[in-house]
């Protein structure tokens, strides 16, 4: 690899230390194989290290690209350095000269990965340890384990095939296979949820307790997650972030309208025509394409991935804000395929008189239909009975509600004790949500259990928990 690195900068100097650090982090991975080291890091306090017959530069690379940086403890690689201003990339063999070499016939000079395995153990004391492995390379590490620990080897290589053909005297450590970072996840979610039940009660993982469970099937439609949109799947509302975006000063105008007449569909209609009118260059291509970069919290698109891909929910979006803003976010996060469905506002392009086209908006519940009688939802849209309908077009066995204001608190308050209210917490800069405050002020209305919530890795590990929970009892 030295060699490689130092042909490269002769052929090709124009090749910088940053165009190999993007290299690295170009890398394909399965996005289920970093949410497993979350997992096991963030929920369970495990200790995580990379021991790996690569470079320390490429590893930590590709380690912060996907934000894997603060949860991996150590890594063991063959170092490196720069030479010549920067512009040469040096790596240097773990075992280098400068030690004693080590004495393992099946591992390479620069790195016995067994070796590196004893040394970690060596210095602490683990009360269990797991090892994902593939390659021959990483049969000298597994060795070293102990009867209670647990490898995970990958399915048709070479890795896998050696250790079942070891002899016991060899091998004393579970084997466990894995096929996909899917796979390894859910071993993962099965390994940590036992461990933590058996340790609860003074007793050790037996073998056969070890299991990698089969996901629930996309669309088995048994759990329904209702996400509101605005400041809960996204971190900003969506309707004023246009005119932060393009014509800020409007913002207390919109404010004074909405206090007026609270019936957001036609003020938010009135301020795009005033946009229009004095911004002609903002088209509503230019609206949406801002929009669909709207902030969105770490990690709430991966617990929207993890309740379909791994648990099978059903996710449908309820917003009081509009088609064409959310249906713009869902395709730049690439949420589209796991969004069931989308009850909002609708909005579309018209055209105007002159020719040039502007975004109209129209209540979801509109002038011609009954008007709705609910007495906490505006007139356009009552959020408790497009839930029902929900509810009543199919069964679910469970429902989850994440959301943040006011207009959360009617379908709340149509849950059963079964469900889950996911409520936006107050922040402590002192930004403020409804929703909290309007079931503290009616605890009788609402009969579901209420989780508060501030970001979306706080929504990850409570999907991540109480998927796995039994629903309370009737």
């Amino acid at each position: 690899m030295d060699q490689f690195l130092v042909q490269l900068a002769k052929k090709c100097p124009q090749v910088s230390c940053v165009d190999i650090r993007n290299a690295a982090q170009r890398l394909p991975y399965n996005h289920h194989m970093v949410d497993a080291i979350r997992l096991a890091v963030d929920d369970f306090g495990a200790t995580c290290k990379i021991v790996s017959d690569s470079t320390v530069f490429g590893v930590q690379s590709f380690v912060q690209h996907v934000g894997l940086a603060d949860r991996v403890s150590e890594v063991v690689a063959n170092p490196t350095h720069f030479e010549n201003g920067g512009k040469v990339l040096r790596v240097r063999p773990y075992q280098g000269d400068h030690v004693a070499p080590h004495k393992c016939a099946r591992c390479p000079k620069n790195l016995c990965k067994g070796a590196v395995v004893e040394r970690i153990l060596q210095q602490h004391r683990y009360s269990r340890v797991l090892f994902v492995g593939e390659g021959v390379g990483d049969f000298c590490a597994a060795t070293k384990l102990a009867r209670d620990d647990v490898v995970f080897a990958r399915s048709s290589n070479d890795l896998l095939q050696l250790l079942l053909d070891a002899s016991y005297d060899r091998i004393q450590t579970h084997v466990r296979q894995w096929k996909t970072g899917d796979d390894l996840l859910a071993s993962f979610r099965s390994f940590f949820q036992v461990h933590r039940q058996k340790v609860a009660v003074d007793t050790s993982v037996e073998k056969d307790t070890i299991e990698i469970p089969h996901p629930i099937s996309q669309g088995s439609g048994q759990v329904l997650v209702v996400f509101d949109f605005d400041e809960s799947l996204v971190n900003k509302d969506s309707d004023t972030f246009a005119f932060q975006c393009f014509y800020p000063e409007l913002i207390g105008t919109i404010n004074e309208r909405y206090a007026q007449n609270p019936v957001w569909p036609n003020v938010f209609d009135d301020m795009l025509q005033i946009l229009v009118e004095e911004r002609p260059e903002v088209t509503p291509e230019l609206i949406c394409e801002r929009l669909a970069r709207i902030p969105i919290q770490e990690r709430m698109v991966d617990a929207v991935r993890m309740a379909v891909e791994q648990f099978g929910a059903e996710i449908k979006i309820i917003s009081d804000g509009n088609s064409l803003f959310i249906d713009s976010v869902l395709k730049y996060q690439g949420l589209e395929p796991y969004i069931n469905e989308v009850f909002t506002n609708p909005a579309d392009h018209a055209v105007m008189g002159n020719g040039r086209t502007r975004i109209r908006l129209r209540p979801y519940h509109s002038d011609n239909l009954h008007p709705i009688e609910c007495p906490w939802c505006p007139s356009n849209l009552c959020k408790g009975s497009i839930l029902d309908s929900i509810r009543a077009a199919k069964p679910y066995s469970r429902v989850f509600y994440v959301g943040d204001g006011i207009g959360d608190f009617c379908p709340a308050s149509r849950l059963t004790k079964n469900d889950v209210v996911f409520a936006r917490a107050d922040e402590t800069n002192g930004r403020s949500f409804g929703l909290q405050k309007r079931i503290d002020s009616n605890p009788t209305l609402v009969e579901a259990s209420v989780v508060p919530w501030s970001t979306g890795d706080d929504i990850y590990r409570h999907f991540a928990q109480v998927f796995h929970a039994s629903p309370p009892s009737r």
